[in-house]
């Protein structure tokens, strides 16, 4: 014990000395990229000690209060709640009620405290939309249920499911305090959904144990679990039409595998799903239809079929999945290659946590290295590589297509989850050259204010209809949502650069030529559109020009610093200017002095905006205010799009001019 704690004091001293070098922002994101937790927590308590008045210091107790719940360290776990909380105004605690009570009821610590934050987050929420009420519920439910009252938990979460019936957690809660209360089939049946649904692998064995308390015969048991089993894939299955039926499919037959019914109609139903993959299929359809089939052959014994398929899509599945980390480590381990099993247990302990999968790991790593020692560092390694890697350079096709693909992104700086979808466009721009993919960023206050949103971004949000950040549209068609910690930056990089490489091969509608040019602060554009031989027409093309600023240096609440391809402005005005084909010559403008002027109006009161969403009651200020825009730092990205279909025909992007020039 003493070895380790020099350990840990070895890594706090040189941290605690670089901390008072820096400036608040800097020893912030310093403190927060300690990876050892008893380093994280001394950088982060001086941190605060040094800098009281420092507009991250919420954030900093944001992340004492999760380091000692890590810990099961009450009292220093509900001390830093309220300090971070004493930081909002009273206005703002909502959802930082529901995250703190949520997190101290998983770790069965502080349990009044957390049934009094969410009562009062409740209570904040019930002027709100039912978006904003349900997520409350779900966790006062769990916490009643924590602390020993059933019925009113499964009272208060029959409520909470209502607008969440596709939600697994959702109705996974519910089976729980059904179960709780002594209705053993109706837990089943509700369970059983769940994992249709796809909750999780600890899913699994609550099914086993709850099939038991529920029929003690074994020839029973098993009728049983057929039966609950059927009933629920065929209530999805029998119901979905056009292209659900065969994600209907696709998740029966997962879910079919997990309990060992019927796998041979499971296989047919997989195998279908697959079938029904066309280059237009969103790519998280593509991954999830080969990974269930591979689920259901792994399943019926078929190891080298499986393993086949799980190694086409592993650079795509998803971090969370633990079924698929933990069913492509099984088959490496059949097929005698221990050490790739060691690396596929990895994958799923990238950013989850999930006690089979670590027991996986050190059993296999143990035979690999004889012990266990070093596993935990070759662990943390292989995580960091998930976060920074080189990712490599774009190899065209000859005589490529001549396609250049807009990517868009809406993130936000204060938005936890954009962090891992912000940096894999970052080494997006490194891979991609421009000639190939355009890429965008859009701010929104999302979860918090931003001060890069504009009224734009937030237009353009709203009308893809959008629900979240981050959110990726590549192409105008395909979305990709969802995000995470930098650990799964990688895996967004392969999920973007996959989709892009798809679009890449299709034959651009049209050409565009662009000249800019600058005369003090105006930023003139002219674009000439026309039609590429033998390409379809479009039937309602517009087009689009931003005007954007390649990098901005600012810190929110994620610790991203720099913010790039930030769109300041529509030159189009948002809707875009409507194309007759064969086009003309089109000419837009922009002051940078005026959109710096009406940017200086918005941030003075972002409430009076249409930008700002109804749904937050109060504004608790900037961290800070962003730069005007950099001159020396702007391009103009155009693009010609069909607003009926959404499709992207063409894209292209030029830096502005530096110097003065004449229009």
């Amino acid at each position: 014990m003493k070895r380790l704690f020099l350990i840990a004091l070895s890594m706090i001293v040189p941290s605690l000395a670089a901390l008072h070098a820096q400036s608040d922002t800097a020893a912030f994101r310093a403190a927060l990229a300690l990876q050892n937790p008893p380093a994280r927590i001394a950088a982060l308590v001086a941190f605060v000690d040094k800098y009281p008045e420092s507009a991250f210091r919420g954030g900093a107790y944001n992340a004492l209060f999760a380091l000692y719940v890590q810990e099961r360290n009450e009292k220093a776990a509900l001390e830093a709640a309220d300090r971070s909380l004493a930081t909002l105004p009273p206005a703002a605690r909502m959802s930082p009620y529901n995250q703190y009570a949520y997190m101290l009821a998983t770790s069965n610590i502080g349990l009044d405290t957390a049934l009094v934050y969410a009562a009062r987050a409740e209570a904040m929420a019930q002027g709100e939309s039912a978006s904003a009420l349900t997520p409350i519920q779900d966790t006062r439910a769990y916490v009643l249920f924590r602390k020993g009252d059933g019925a009113g938990a499964e009272a208060l979460q029959r409520l909470a499911v209502r607008g969440h019936e596709d939600d697994p957690e959702y109705i996974g809660h519910l089976a729980l305090y059904i179960e709780a209360n002594g209705k053993h089939r109706e837990a089943l049946a509700t369970l059983a959904r769940a994992m249709y649904l796809g909750g999780g692998a600890d899913m699994k064995s609550m099914f086993d144990s709850w099939l038991a308390l529920a029929e003690k015969d074994a020839r029973r048991r098993d009728a049983l679990r057929t039966s609950v089993v059927m009933n629920t894939v065929h209530a999805y299955v029998d119901t979905a039409t056009g292209e659900g039926r065969f994600a209907a499919r696709s998740a029966a037959a997962a879910f079919m595998a997990s309990v060992g019914v019927d796998l041979p109609a499971a296989e047919r139903y997989a195998a279908e799903s697959v079938r029904s993959l066309r280059k237009d299929s969103r790519v998280e359809d593509a991954v999830m239809y080969r990974q269930n089939l591979a689920l259901v052959e792994a399943a019926r014994g078929k190891t080298r079929d499986a393993l086949g398929v799980l190694e086409s899509i592993e650079d795509l599945a998803s971090p969370w999945s633990s079924d698929f980390w933990l069913a492509l480590g099984k088959l490496y381990r059949k097929a005698g290659r221990p050490a790739d099993a060691v690396t596929a247990y990895m994958g799923g302990l990238t950013v989850a946590d999930s006690p089979e999968l670590r027991d996986s790991l050190a059993s296999v790593y143990t035979a690999v290295h004889g012990s266990t020692e070093g596993l935990s560092p070759a662990l943390e390694k292989f995580r960091l590589s998930c976060a920074s890697f080189d990712p490599g350079k774009y190899a065209p096709a000859a005589g490529g297509s001549g396609k250049t693909v807009l990517a868009e992104l809406f993130t936000g700086a204060e938005c936890g989850p954009c962090v891992a979808a912000d940096q894999a466009f970052d080494a997006l721009a490194e891979y991609f050259p421009s000639s190939a993919l355009v890429m965008l960023e859009y701010h929104v206050h999302i979860p918090g204010p931003d001060p890069l949103t504009t009224n734009v971004s937030w237009a353009r949000y709203k009308g893809y209809g959008s629900r979240g950040t981050p959110t990726v549209v590549i192409d105008g068609t395909e979305r990709i949502t969802g995000g995470g910690p930098r650990f799964v930056t990688r895996n967004r990089f392969n999920l973007y650069r996959y989709t892009i490489n798809k679009y890449l091969a299709d034959k651009p509608g049209v050409t565009i030529s662009l000249d800019v040019a600058r005369r003090r602060d105006s930023v003139s554009v002219a674009a000439r559109i026309e039609e590429v031989q033998g390409a379809p027409r479009p039937g309602n093309a517009v087009l689009h020009v931003a005007l954007v600023e390649r990098s901005v240096d600012y810190t929110g609440g994620n610790g991203i610093t720099r913010q790039a391809m930030v769109v300041r402005s529509l030159l189009d005005g948002g809707p875009g200017i409507p194309l007759t084909l064969p086009g003309g010559m089109i000419r837009v403008a922009e002051n940078v002095a005026a959109l710096d002027s009406a940017n200086s109006v918005m941030l003075d009161d972002p409430k009076d905006q249409p930008s700002w969403p109804g749904r937050t009651r109060n504004f608790p200020g900037w961290r800070t205010r962003p730069p005007k825009n950099d001159r020396s730092n702007l391009l103009v990205v155009a693009w010609v799009q069909d607003a009926a279909s959404g499709d992207v025909l063409q894209a292209v992007c030029r830096d502005v001019p530096t110097g003065m020039s004449v229009n």
